[in-house]
């Protein structure tokens, strides 16, 4: 829109004469203007760069997540870590020091830097608490290899205590399929109440062969018609004594010594049980323990987390 002419008329040429913008007028509205256009265009560009990201932003933002998404992965692997040596610790201290009379290892400490100062960095709270798991696990491996250095200096001296130890599965059971029921409480198949199960129970057709799991003596070769039909009690020493029940047939007899690994029996479903299978206990002094503490010699550590696992599991007796 063209910009309108102003006239003033003038009483001594006695005529309407053009009014002229003075030159402090024109500066003045160029500057105001100018200023007007500059601060619109900062407003604008302020408010895009907060609704739009710019292409390098939106990478460091894809970026970030990323590593975001990393850190938390090395969480969870770290948690696993510690769960797999907190089962190696178990083991060490229930099984083994268990097994030959070592005296428990002294309790770790895991006092140190509490790396407070990393809260103030984005992802501050997670990076501290990845820093602190890593430092715990750091403690607990150096401790544990020091836990294992020391029972291999005193399993050194006990060859006999350690050959007469139960220390294998008694039957072939590689795969870990043959486990049906674990060592504690567990629904009694006759009188459907919850009663406690002394040993382990192991699926397998009649005729598996059974094996003694360590050296010993064997103490009962026998049928006691009921309770756990034909079965064999060996006499490990130390303490330590071995039942194989329900079997079909019997080959070891008392008074007999066998080896670790030896044919003793097979499988059955003699006495008071449901269907084929082995009962098998363990005790020390006459107390019954947990079978699954004992598969150590040919069970890897990964196999023996899966016993323990499946040992716990609310599954059906069979005697």
């Amino acid at each position: 829109m063209a910009r309108k002419t102003k006239y003033f008329f003038n009483p001594k040429s006695l005529s309407f004469e053009r009014v002229r913008d003075n030159k402090s007028y024109i500066i003045w509205r160029v500057i105001g203007v100018t200023s007007l256009v500059i601060v619109t265009g900062l407003m604008l560009s302020f408010i895009f760069s907060r609704l739009f990201a710019s292409p390098r932003e939106k990478g460091l933002l894809t970026e970030n997540k990323a590593l975001k998404r990393e850190m938390k992965q090395i969480e969870r692997k770290l948690e696993e870590f510690d769960k797999n040596l907190n089962d190696l610790k178990e083991r060490d201290l229930k099984i083994y020091r268990a097994m030959y009379e070592a005296d428990p290892p002294k309790p770790t400490d895991y006092r140190g830097a509490d790396y407070s100062e990393l809260k103030t960095l984005p992802e501050g709270e997670l990076i501290r608490r990845l820093r602190l798991k890593m430092d715990k696990l750091k403690i607990d491996i150096t401790a544990q290899s020091g836990s294992y250095e020391s029972l291999k200096t005193l399993i050194r001296g006990k060859e006999d205590f350690v050959n007469s130890l139960p220390a294998i599965q008694p039957v072939a059971n590689k795969d870990l399929t043959r486990m049906a029921s674990g060592f504690g409480y567990r629904i009694d198949p006759f009188y459907r109440t919850s009663t406690f199960h002394a040993g382990m129970d192991f699926t397998a057709d009649i005729g598996t062969e059974v094996y003694a799991t360590g050296d010993g003596v064997v103490m009962k070769s026998m049928n006691d018609g009921w309770g756990y039909g034909n079965h064999v009690i060996i006499d490990h020493g130390f303490g330590y004594t071995t039942l194989y029940g329900h079997l079909s047939r019997i080959v070891a007899q008392p008074g007999q010594r066998v080896k670790r690994g030896q044919l003793i029996g097979n499988v059955g479903s003699t006495g008071r049980s449901t269907g084929p299978h082995l009962h098998y206990e363990v005790r020390r002094g006459g107390n019954p323990l947990n079978p699954a503490f004992f598969y150590h010699n040919d069970l890897t550590d990964e196999q023996y987390r899966r016993m323990i696992e499946m040992s716990k599991r609310e599954t059906k007796r069979f005697d």
